[in-house]
């Protein structure tokens, strides 16, 4: 019971949507109908400006890590049952239902859950995040090769803990793949 009531609390800490709080709130618009009309931290930072996009992905990445830190503070400690609560805070967020079940794409509150699962990896999932954004974010040619270097500092920062966070990684894969569906779609095999 304790584990289903955490999953249904990081689902509410993800449905909040500080995109639309911070648009609300500074502007007076809806940021789902500027813009791109995705109610993320990119859109904020193109159509409010960069540092209230910085302010909306760090509190996005937050609603990860911090439903996890909570759920951890009150005595789960199974790395996948943290990270099955990290993706129910995922699915908040894209899925909110203070804004009608549409919300972001997650990738700043997945990046939160493994910011709390495996913190020493953080930086270089930034870092192949800004490397793919500058090349090409829908080449299979610069995903797959980031995705296995992944693994394998994962398992040379972690060895002890490397099969469950192997585990948590492919099931955020997983979920990531189901959530973006549509953009999954545009990946191709070029540079």
């Amino acid at each position: 019971m304790k584990v289903i009531f955490f999953v249904a609390l990081a689902y509410i800490i993800g449905s909040i949507s500080f995109a639309y709080l911070f648009t609300h709130f500074l502007v007076g618009q809806d940021i789902r109908r500027i813009g791109t009309k995705n109610p993320g931290a990119a859109n904020v930072a193109r159509s409010i400006g960069k540092k209230w996009g910085i302010m909306v992905w760090i509190g996005d990445t937050l609603k990860g890590a911090g439903s996890m830190a909570i759920a951890e503070s009150a005595g789960i400690e199974n790395e996948i049952l943290l990270t099955f609560i990290g993706i129910s805070a995922i699915l908040g967020h894209c899925y909110p239902v203070f804004l009608k079940f549409k919300g972001g794409k997650g990738i700043a509150t997945m990046g939160g859950v493994m910011l709390y699962l495996a913190p020493s990896v953080f930086p270089f999932i930034l870092g192949f995040w800004f490397i793919a954004q500058t090349i090409n974010p829908r080449s299979l040619k610069i995903i797959l090769p980031e995705v296995i270097l992944f693994f394998v500092i994962l398992w040379q920062i972690y060895p002890q803990s490397f099969l469950k966070l192997a585990i948590s990684t492919i099931l955020l894969i997983l979920t990531n793949l189901v959530i973006n569906h549509q953009a999954i779609k545009e990946i191709r095999l070029t540079k």
